[in-house]
């Protein structure tokens, strides 16, 4: 369902799972959002040319629905790799993918009733944010000489996501942890983690069998992380 000006393709998504157009994989875009907003309520700029699209799927359960953005991360990243040559393509935990070490994707999942997941994803295709205000800096595909549409990079990544998709459906998480972890940033590398009331620094040592990182502060253990904000000072 292609849209030419939504508030956000996540809430059309969440209130098509309610009527009788609902249906796996129903794909909702828009060629612009006035309220598109990312993860922690935080606002997601959507001009025209990027993409802006949500996807509703079924599952059995909400409990490990949240592995899908893992597997979201890993198709974009190979998706992107394939459409712009040049830039190295990296997924961030938990749900960003970065162009040459900026951000060029955010995601962002959330539950439609017991059974429906809505996999929210914005891509600067032609234009990203101003630096003002960023956690982490930005770039568009267009910085790196992509002159594609994004209808292209909508249809490689539904290309790349379905089979892990499907290998999440009929075994699990493992196959979705090692694409992702094939191609994380900072892995073994020095980690910041902002937590809401603390900062932690160790090493990223990993992805537990939840999508928790865990964060190995030598002496003091292994942390296992749930939500916070990453950064890799010395990550390559």
């Amino acid at each position: 369902m292609s849209l030419d000006d939504v508030g956000s393709t996540n809430d059309e998504a969440r209130r098509l799972s309610q009527t009788e157009a609902a249906a796996d994989l129903l794909v909702v875009s828009a060629v612009t959002q006035s309220a598109g907003r990312g993860r922690r309520g935080r606002a997601w700029v959507s001009p025209a040319g990027n993409l802006h699209a949500s996807w509703l799927i079924r599952v059995e359960s909400l409990h490990h629905a949240a592995q899908l953005g893992f597997a979201a991360a890993a198709a974009l990243v190979a998706a992107l790799a394939e459409l712009v040559p040049g830039p190295e393509f990296q997924a961030k935990w938990p749900n960003d993918v970065l162009a040459a070490g900026r951000k060029c994707c955010g995601m962002l999942l959330e539950s439609a009733g017991s059974h429906w997941l809505v996999l929210g994803i914005g891509v600067n295709v032609v234009a990203a944010p101003p630096p003002e205000g960023l956690n982490h800096p930005a770039c568009s595909l267009a910085d790196h000489g992509y002159d594609g549409g994004a209808g292209a990079v909508l249809e490689a990544f539904c290309r790349h996501f379905h089979p892990l998709l499907t290998a999440w459906r009929q075994t699990g998480f493992a196959p979705v942890r090692a694409a992702w972890l094939g191609c994380a940033r900072g892995l073994g590398q020095p980690t910041v983690v902002r937590l809401e009331n603390d900062t932690l620094t160790g090493t990223f040592a990993g992805l537990d069998d939840e999508g928790a990182l865990l964060l190995d502060q030598g002496a003091s253990g292994v942390r296992r992380i749930l939500a916070g904000d990453v950064f890799f000072p010395d990550a390559r």
